[in-house]
C-alpha cells in the first residue's frame, strides 16, 4: 500500500473530547477467541481454508430444501465436541452447542480459570437473531399431533432466546451480569461492545461475549425467502456468496459461533495474559427512516464508523482495514461502501483495505460480526490481509479495495469491523498489541485480582 495522505482529518462531534487524555477511560483487551464454523474450529483453520479457496457453502442436508427457492447454505458438521460429557452435549440445542464450544475454546485460549473467588467478576453477553428453531419445530409437530405433554417438554428446554448466554454462564459457574441481545445482524458485535462497556464502568473485570446462530432451518429459510434476500445460485454454491460483485443476488445463510474473552487491561497485565488486540473504539447507531419505519441508511452507518474512530482516538490515516458487513445485498453493499467513503474519502480506495469476509463465511446473522472479528484477529497475528472471494466484476458504485482473491502480506496495525442489519449498525475499532498506546508509568498492575465481595457483607 502507498503512504496515506496526512491531511485526512475528521470533525469530532457530539461533545467528544479532542484528546482522550482529557477523559481517560479504562482500557479493554481481547485475550481469547473461539470459533465454530463450517470452515474450521479455530481461527487458524478458517484462515487456511480461506487462503486455499475452499468454500463453506453447499446444498442443504439438514432437511429437504426442495420446496424452497434457495437450497444452499453454510452448514457446520454434526461432530460431537468431545471436551463435553455426552449427556451434557446431547441435552443442548444446536445453537447452544455452537455457543458453549466457542466459549470454551475462547476461555482455554485466554488461559483463565474461573474459581469461587472470581466468578462474580465475570459477565456473559451473547447475541442471536433467530430463536432455537429446531426445538420450536419439534414442539409445533407435537402440538399438531395433539401431544401437549410432549410439546411442553420440548419447548421448556432450550427453545428460549437466552439459552446460549445462560448455558455459557452455567458452564463456567459465573455469577456476574448475563445478557442475551437481539439486534439483528449486528447483534454479536453489539454484545462485544456492551461487554466492553460493562468492563469499562467497573461492573465486571472479565467478559465472555459474542454471537451464536443455528438458522439453517425451514423456518429461517422461509422467512428470508419471503424478503427476497437470499441467493438462489443453487447450481453453483461455491460462487453464490459474492458481495460487492456486479452479479450478486443476495446472501448465503450460515451457522456457527464466535466468542471472545475480554479483560480490563490491568487484569490481563497482572496475570501475564497474552493480548490479542485492544478494543480502542466502539459505536452503535440506528437508522430511523423519514417515513417512521427502520431501514438502511448510509448516514447512520457512517456515523457508527465515525463514532468508533472518535472513541478510539485514531484518525482515518491510521486505519489499515475495515472489515465490511457486505452480505451480498445489492443496495445494502452500496450504502455501506458509500458510508465508508464518507468517512475515509479517497483513502477508502487507495490507502486501506475493505475485505468482504462473508464471501468466504456466508452470513451467520448475529454471529457474523464476531466471526469477522475472529478472522481479523488471525490476520493481525499473521500480518496478512484477507481476500474477498468471488469478486470478479466489482460494482462500480462500490469502488473500494476489497483485495480480490487470496490473502497478501501487509502491515495491519489498526482495523475496524463493521456490521449492519436493517436499521441497526455497530462498529468496533481494534489495534494490534504492538500498536497499543503505552501503559502509563502510574498504571498499577500489581496485586490486581479477581475477587468477590465478602460473603458476610449483605446487600
Amino acid at each position: 500500500m502507498t503512504a496515506r495522505p496526512s491531511e485526512i482529518v475528521y470533525t469530532r462531534t457530539e461533545g467528544q473530547p479532542s484528546d482522550l487524555s482529557e477523559a481517560p477511560r479504562p482500557r479493554v483487551v481481547i485475550t481469547g477467541v473461539g470459533v465454530v464454523h463450517a470452515l474450521g474450529q479455530t481461527t487458524g483453520q478458517i484462515w487456511d481454508a480461506m487462503a486455499e479457496g475452499r468454500s463453506a457453502v453447499g446444498l442443504i442436508t439438514r432437511f429437504d430444501p426442495t420446496p424452497f427457492t434457495t437450497r444452499i447454505a453454510s452448514q457446520v458438521s454434526d461432530e460431537v465436541d468431545t471436551r463435553f460429557k455426552p449427556e451434557y452435549w446431547d441435552a443442548l440445542d444446536r445453537r447452544s452447542r455452537f455457543a458453549v464450544s466457542a466459549a470454551l475454546s475462547a476461555v482455554q485460549g485466554a488461559g483463565i480459570t474461573f474459581t469461587p473467588q472470581n466468578r462474580a467478576q465475570v459477565t456473559v453477553v451473547m447475541a442471536s437473531e433467530r430463536p432455537e428453531e429446531d426445538r420450536l419445530l419439534e414442539g409445533a409437530r407435537h402440538l399438531v399431533a395433539g401431544d401437549v405433554t410432549k410439546a411442553a417438554e420440548t419447548l421448556a428446554a432450550d427453545a428460549r432466546p437466552h439459552a446460549a448466554s445462560d448455558r455459557i454462564a452455567a458452564l463456567f459457574g459465573t455469577t456476574g451480569p448475563v445478557l442475551q441481545l437481539e439486534n439483528r445482524a449486528p447483534g454479536g458485535l453489539a454484545a462485544i461492545i456492551e461487554a466492553a462497556s460493562i468492563l469499562r464502568r467497573g461492573d465486571a473485570l472479565v467478559a465472555i461475549a459474542g454471537g451464536a446462530e443455528a438458522p439453517v432451518t425451514p423456518i429461517s429459510l422461509a422467512a428470508f425467502q419471503g424478503t427476497g434476500s437470499l441467493s438462489t445460485r443453487n447450481d453453483a454454491p461455491a460462487e453464490a456468496s459474492r458481495p460487492l460483485d456486479m452479479d450478486r443476488d443476495g446472501f448465503v445463510l450460515a451457522e456457527g459461533a464466535a466468542v471472545v474473552v475480554l479483560e480490563r487491561l490491568e487484569v490481563a497485565v497482572a496475570r501475564g495474559a497474552r493480548i490479542l488486540a485492544e478494543i480502542e473504539g466502539e459505536a452503535m447507531t440506528f437508522s430511523a427512516g423519514r417515513d417512521g419505519t427502520p431501514g438502511f441508511d448510509a448516514d447512520q452507518i457512517a456515523r457508527s464508523i465515525q463514532l468508533a474512530l472518535i472513541t478510539s482516538g485514531r484518525i482515518q490515516s491510521e486505519v489499515d482495514l475495515v472489515a465490511l458487513h457486505a452480505a451480498g445485498n445489492i443496495e445494502g453493499d452500496r450504502l455501506e461502501a458509500r458510508a465508508v467513503k464518507m468517512i475515509f474519502g479517497s483513502a477508502a480506495r487507495h490507502h486501506m483495505y475493505t475485505p468482504a469476509l462473508k464471501s468466504h463465511l456466508g452470513h451467520a446473522l448475529a454471529a457474523s460480526g464476531p466471526l469477522s472479528l475472529a478472522v481479523i484477529l488471525e490476520a493481525m497475528h499473521r500480518q496478512q490481509i484477507p481476500g474477498t472471494r468471488n469478486l470478479v466484476r466489482e460494482d462500480p458504485e462500490v469502488d473500494l479495495d476489497a483485495n480480490p482473491g487470496g490473502p497478501k502480506a501487509d502491515t495491519l496495525r489498526v482495523a475496524m469491523v463493521n456490521a449492519t442489519g436493517w436499521a441497526h449498525n455497530a462498529t468496533l475499532a481494534i489495534c494490534h498489541p504492538a500498536s497499543m498506546r503505552p501503559i502509563p508509568a502510574s498504571f498499577d498492575a500489581v496485586g490486581v485480582v479477581l475477587v468477590v465481595p465478602d460473603e458476610r457483607v449483605t446487600p
